[in-house]
């Protein structure tokens, strides 16, 4: 699960980071490309915050599929797309951690 988040974040830092520095006919390549392995990695994202579920994790993850979309759709806001895909992995992170951490002071106490 953190895997598929690094590997979402790398690839949404990479397009917005193109998008910082490539001009718009040269960074659809890198953007376009990006936001199809985004997609298909947010699905494996997806399915494991599923089971067991955590509900916000899953909810950055869901939100994450249609962000992939609109970096192919709009391809003039690049950087906005793949700054917020970023932002809804760390975030799903964060709360994963949080909930982790729950769970194992909970598991002490019993």
């Amino acid at each position: 699960m953190i895997a598929l988040r690094v590997v979402i974040g790398v690839l949404a830092l990479a397009a917005a980071i193109a998008g910082l520095l490539i001009p718009p006919p040269g960074v659809y390549a890198i953007s376009g490309v990006a936001a199809i392995m985004i997609f298909l990695t947010a699905c494996g994202a997806i399915a494991a915050d599923a089971l067991p579920l955590r509900v916000v994790p899953l909810l950055c993850s869901i939100a994450t599929v249609p962000l992939a979309i609109a970096l192919i759709a709009q391809p003039f806001s690049v950087t906005f797309y793949a700054a917020i895909i970023l932002a809804a992995q760390a975030a799903g992170w964060w709360f994963a951690r949080r909930a982790a951490g729950a769970a194992a002071v909970d598991s002490s106490l019993a």
